[in-house]
């Protein structure tokens, strides 16, 4: 989305679920989820059908955002993260509320994850799921972490795992994904 972010990718966001999934791990009433349920569930808006189900970090600040509006794109990996199995609703919960409480912030030109008051894409991920050892890179004395830094976590599906990857627009074979992921991103 960015051709100043080095690397393939150049875009991260997070999946919140539907306001379905949200009340089911009981998450819709909790402040930070209530105070944007209108942009969630949508249906007072007559100019969309869509329900706002993608946070991401963009030059206007973090929002919420529709699958549609969000996938303009080319490449689109889904990434998911690897949770202990007893603890994942927990960490779930921890990693969605994390997510929401950067919205409204603004977008963090410094590219610095070591300042919380603004915030990238890629360092969206990075504060919303604390239990992950994010790799980050030293720039112009700045800590940052790029797009490529988060796709590079799912190589060997620890911590996250690839489900789904599209080049160009088309699906590639499930038994390919993983390796035209490396491929685009070592060249």
């Amino acid at each position: 989305t960015d051709k100043l972010i080095p690397g393939h990718f150049g875009h991260v966001a997070i999946w919140t679920g539907t306001k379905a999934e949200l009340i089911n791990m009981d998450l819709w009433e909790n402040s930070f989820v209530k105070k944007h349920a209108n942009d969630i569930d949508n249906k007072n808006n007559p100019d969309s059908k869509d329900e706002k189900q993608i946070i991401e970090a963009l030059r206007s600040g973090v929002q919420l955002s529709t699958l549609d509006e969000f996938i303009n794109i080319d490449d689109f990996a889904i990434l998911r993260p690897i949770f202990n199995t007893e603890e994942k609703e927990a960490q779930m919960k921890v990693a969605l509320l994390m997510s929401f409480r950067q919205l409204g912030k603004k977008y963090d030109f410094n590219f610095d994850v070591n300042t919380t008051d603004k915030i990238v894409c890629s360092e969206l991920a990075y504060v919303s799921f604390p239990t992950i050892d994010w790799p980050t890179e030293k720039t112009l004395g700045r800590h940052n972490i790029s797009p490529d830094n988060v796709a590079k976590l799912a190589w060997n599906k620890v911590p996250l795992e690839l489900i789904l990857f599209y080049h160009d627009g088309q699906l590639v074979e499930s038994d390919k994904q993983l390796l035209k992921m490396k491929e685009l991103m070592q060249n």
